[in-house]
């Protein structure tokens, strides 16, 4: 993991430990840029966190769809050749869509809530390849 990678997730670990997903929303809301801000700055740094040796030679596209009170928001990570690239915008057939609110997003990234609960409390809604979305996470460090 990158020093900017990891300085960008203490940075958002310690404004959301702890809080409601009304003050994380306000949290969000209150940074410059909003939501589209602090989504375009962890997709920048997903890269940074990315660890090729556990993706293997595997390729896989997913999308993120994170829902709020101004409709939809799109990014993606797109695992392949040995590295990871993320954006904005809508990929054409992703292997795996999850879809999700900003509070959900933003605890599942830093690891205050486990992926599996916020899927079994329908906090997240995946389609796609599930098998797929259950080791997606695994590529990742976390400081």
């Amino acid at each position: 993991m990158t020093d900017s990678s990891t300085a960008v997730f203490y940075e958002i670990k310690s404004h959301i430990s702890d809080k409601s997903d009304a003050e994380i929303r306000a949290y969000v809301d209150g940074r410059e840029g909003g939501v589209e801000a602090i989504l375009d700055l962890v997709f920048s740094q997903m890269p940074g966190a990315f660890l090729p040796e556990k993706a293997g030679t595997q390729e896989i596209s997913f999308q993120y769809e994170i829902t709020g009170a101004n409709g939809p928001r799109y990014y993606y990570a797109d695992v392949r050749d040995g590295g990871c690239h993320c954006g904005s915008g809508k990929l054409e057939k992703p292997r795996v869509t999850m879809t999700m609110e900003i509070p959900i997003f933003l605890q599942v990234l830093t690891g205050t809530m486990a992926p599996v609960r916020a899927f079994l409390t329908r906090k997240i809604r995946v389609s796609g390849d599930m098998m797929a979305a259950t080791k997606f996470e695994s590529w990742f460090s976390r400081p």
